[in-house]
């Protein structure tokens, strides 16, 4: 395969192309090592050791970004693409890191909604879950395993600040559910729960 290009990204690391296609990055003490150059051959052998490396890296960067905080494939992605791995290289560290259930979709999601859906109404938590790659699927079943109906999480939320909702005020009671339909819940269950029907 011919080098078509070597493009310094910084950081002492160099994109290899090869007949036009961005492949992989590697450290210009590599390209050094293996006397790599515009225009120059690469044998298969060595392409394919390169690569391997390249794959090996990802991997570890994968591994690495997964250590201390759970993330999503999408956000796996983005990350691995903002470190300058090429597409068929993260999905190799990505199919790798599946393979371990270190990166589950279904799992992140059914998490997510647990730690939040005391604080955040349904349409919240859906939208932070598109906004992270989770497929409408997976944010489903996790709402369906996780979540109370829409009725429970209302009466939760009123039932945290108040005891009796019909002692209050019509005016406190319309305030409240302005606060409710803020945070996503639909308007006839709350007219219905704060008894402004």
């Amino acid at each position: 395969m011919i080098i078509t290009r070597l493009e310094d990204t910084g950081k002492n690391k160099v994109k290899v192309y090869l007949d036009d296609r961005y492949r992989f990055t590697l450290y210009d003490r590599e390209i050094k090592k293996y006397g790599l150059m515009e225009d120059g051959n690469m044998a298969e052998t060595l392409l394919n050791e390169l690569y391997n490396t390249a794959i090996k890296r990802a991997k570890q960067k994968a591994m690495a970004l997964l250590k201390h905080m759970d993330r999503t494939e999408a956000e796996l992605k983005r990350k691995l693409e903002m470190a300058g791995f090429s597409g068929d290289i993260i999905q190799e560290a990505i199919a790798y890191v599946t393979s371990y259930h270190y990166i589950d979709d279904l799992r992140y999601a059914s998490s997510y909604v647990r730690l939040r859906k005391s604080s955040k109404s349904k349409r919240q938590i859906i939208g932070e879950l598109q906004q992270k790659g989770i497929s409408g699927i997976d944010i489903q079943e996790a709402l369906s395993s996780e979540y109370d109906s829409e009725e429970e999480a209302i009466q939760r939320e009123i039932n945290k600040k108040f005891s009796d909702v019909k002692s209050l005020t019509r005016e406190e009671r319309q305030k409240i559910a302005g606060k409710l339909y803020r945070k996503g819940y639909g308007m006839d269950l709350i007219r219905h729960y704060m008894s402004l029907e």
